[in-house]
């Protein structure tokens, strides 16, 4: 099958008497020695964490400052490659310190679990870029990684460039082509390259790039692009224009996934180069989520067999502020193995993630009367992952209470009578039956929240203080059992 899916669409005043970690970060953040970057990344992470309650543990969050989209996540020669939309705060000339122009940050793994910092990929540093590197992906052509990007000039209205960047070193030093220009654009409102995702077929190179049908009566669009070299590129199609959805498409996939397409399912017939859906469109995350890129493929699967990863940007804001400590924003989700079941996208954390659990509690078979949270001695911490079963029984709604105070005041995750779950106030499908029982496997991250339940994924922000670490079972409007509960606490990704 195979998948669409797409999307529609300030510094602080910085003191000199800075902390050590960070003041040794921001004198080597343009430097592109690994070793030196590295541990300078290190450092300021592992004192931020420390410093900051908020940091999460085991969700991939910038050195510091903003970071948003994942770009181009690429499994190559054993080693798992994220590059991602990143402001890194420079020194201004002045003795002082700004936010850059977006850049390409990069980390690298061993085992999508334990990251190392490895210097800034992609600066805004050509004519064709310097308002920015936006997003992309990469790709392996000659043996070699490399990207396709948008290069912008001047804010989201200016001109916008297709960037080649390629890497002799395996991902430490690029060297960038502009290989689409801006008169190419397909039309006055949409332009030449936007979020694009490269394959090949064959001997040919194909690309879909988001954007419009334009006009009066403008439709998002997928844009297909062909190339015999990656340098010079002819414009198709729109590959969904039977698809209506909003003016402006981003981050458009056509990904296999056994024969057919999310998020519409449906097929794509390669010599029309036209896509048709045959489910309705369906949200990939209905969290505090945004900007998934479904781009790793590694043969870590059953017998070596393949996996598709999807990352994703978990748009969880800005943290409170905390003395002492700079600013950063957003993180990504947890890395997601996404496959298709059920005729509809099925996601799951990573198995390699339980290589952060450590001190692990059960809870047995408890009921819950209605109204009451039962507290959970056993079970505390801000960094946690739990896996919850329920038996409805005559409930309303029954789950979780975590990073709770004493009285059980904290962020519900429940599932009601029928077929939603639901963090806070916020309702999502989970398509069970109602009187079916009911699994909650929740990550506890600190500001990060995230929920499955019956392959359905949900981020949430969750800024509590940090002493709200309790952990509470709970019934409303009748009677539920949970029948079990096994629980972890999680080490930090950087140990």
């Amino acid at each position: 099958m195979m998948i669409l899916l797409v999307h529609d669409v300030g510094a602080d005043a910085l003191s000199a008497d800075l902390p050590k970690p960070v003041i040794d970060y921001r004198s080597v953040v343009k430097s592109a020695d690994l070793a030196t970057y590295s541990r300078a990344a290190l450092s300021y992470r592992t004192w931020s964490i420390e410093n900051d309650p908020y940091r999460p543990l085991y969700h991939f969050t910038g050195v510091e400052s903003w970071i948003n989209d994942p770009n181009g996540p690429i499994y190559h020669d054993g080693k798992y490659h994220l590059f991602y939309q990143f402001d890194p705060q420079v020194p201004d000339g002045k003795g002082g310190w700004t936010r850059r122009a977006s850049c390409w940050g990069h980390a690298v793994s061993d085992d999508l679990v334990h990251w190392i910092d490895w210097p800034v990929a992609l600066w805004p540093d050509t004519q064709f870029d310097r308002g920015g590197v936006y997003s992309g992906n990469t790709f392996i052509h000659e043996g070699k990684i490399h990207g396709l990007y948008t290069g912008n000039v001047s804010g989201r209205s200016g001109p916008r460039y297709g960037m080649l960047a390629g890497t002799d070193d395996g991902g430490v030093t690029w060297k960038k082509k502009m290989v689409m220009d801006h008169s190419q654009r397909p039309n006055n409102d949409s332009p030449v390259h936007h979020d694009g995702y490269v394959w090949k077929d064959g001997s040919q190179w194909l690309q879909l790039v988001g954007g419009s049908t334009g006009g009066s009566h403008a439709q998002g669009a997928a844009w297909l692009w062909r190339s015999p070299d990656l340098e010079r590129w002819t414009l198709e199609r729109n590959i969904a224009p039977s698809i209506k959805l909003g003016k402006f498409w981003e981050l458009p996939y056509l990904v296999p996934l056994d024969g057919r397409n999310p998020y519409w399912i449906g097929r794509y017939d390669t010599k029309t180069m036209e896509f048709t859906p045959e489910t309705p469109m369906r949200a990939v995350d209905t969290g505090d989520y945004y900007s998934f890129n479904p781009n790793m493929v590694d043969d870590k699967g059953p017998n070596g067999s393949m996996r598709r990863i999807m990352h994703g940007w978990a748009k969880i804001g800005r943290p409170p502020a905390v003395d002492g400590v700079p600013y950063w924003e957003s993180a990504h989700s947890i890395p997601r193995l996404i496959s298709i079941k059920d005729d509809r996208l099925w996601q799951e954390p990573i198995p390699e993630l339980q290589r952060l659990r450590h001190d692990p509690a059960q809870v047995a078979k408890q009921d819950l009367p209605a109204g009451a949270p039962v507290q959970l001695p056993s079970v505390r911490g801000d960094a946690l992952e739990l896996l919850a079963s329920f038996d409805r029984k005559s409930a309303k709604r029954c789950g979780l209470i975590v990073r709770a105070d004493g009285q059980g005041k904290g962020t519900m995750v429940w599932a009601d009578a029928g077929d939603k779950f639901g963090i806070g106030g916020r309702s999502h499908t989970h398509f069970l039956k109602a009187g079916e029982p009911v699994e909650l496997r929740v990550f506890v991250d600190r500001g990060v929240l995230e929920v499955y339940c019956n392959g359905v994924a949900v981020t949430h922000k969750c800024f509590a203080p940090a002493d709200r670490i309790e952990v509470f079972a709970f019934s409303e409007g009748g009677e539920a059992t949970l029948t079990a509960l096994e629980a972890w606490r999680m080490k930090s990704m950087w140990e």
